[in-house]
Parts: C-alpha cells; structure tokens; sequence
C-alpha cells in the first residue's frame, strides 16, 4: 500500500522533527553549538573514546535530516 502525497509530507515533516531535536539534545550532550551542527559533518574524536559513538550517531542523523531536504 502506497502513502499518498499527504501521507509522504506528514512522515517526512514528522522524521525532520524526531531528527531536529535529537541532533539538538547530542550537541548539548557533547558540549557542541547546535547551530554549527552541519552534514557534511566529521568524527572530531578518534575511535575507541567515550564519545565516538555518539560523535557517529550525530554524523549520521545530520546526514538524514539533509537526505530528508
């Protein structure tokens, strides 16, 4: 079953959302200005620290939200 176009606008309006605040608490969280938060977005810490991870998730979800326009 196809999403009408309605259907698509609401879920992408939704996702945008979800990702704006999420992107917004992870910057906070690792201490980053949220409005200098932008994909193309790179990993400042090497991989094994605490942060890595959550500096990945944040690359990632910038990615997203860009892919959503």
């Amino acid at each position: 079953m196809a999403l009408t176009a309605e259907q698509e606008t609401a879920a992408k309006a939704s996702a945008k959302s979800y990702l704006e605040y999420s992107i917004y608490v992870l910057c906070v969280s690792l201490g980053l200005d949220p409005a200098a938060c932008n994909h193309p977005y790179t990993n400042p810490v090497a991989s094994g620290t605490w942060s890595y991870d959550a500096h990945e998730c944040l690359k990632e979800q910038l990615a997203s939200l860009n892919a959503l326009g």
